[in-house]
């Protein structure tokens, strides 16, 4: 089981890459191809988390879902 967690992770991570890609072509611009990716990068954490269940991974999660909001916020006040 712990494979197919892995490798589920690993798959929403080359998903996220795809979408973000998609939303820039698609006129979304950098702010909302990042939040898309991030988006992604957050799910796949949490697949991981799903496994190690230690404090140092749920710091790593807590951590990449903190920058998530920093960067689309920065993206956001860019914007004005």
């Amino acid at each position: 089981m712990d494979e197919v967690i892995r490798t589920a992770a690993v798959l929403v991570v080359v998903m996220g890459l795809v979408a973000a890609l998609a939303a820039l072509l698609r006129g979304g611009g950098p702010g909302g191809a990042m939040a898309v990716l991030l988006d992604f990068l957050v799910a796949a954490g949490l697949l991981r988390l799903s496994l190690a269940q230690t404090w140092t991974a749920i710091a790593v999660a807590a951590l990449t879902i903190v920058i998530r909001k920093v960067v689309v916020a920065g993206f956001a006040l860019s914007g004005r």
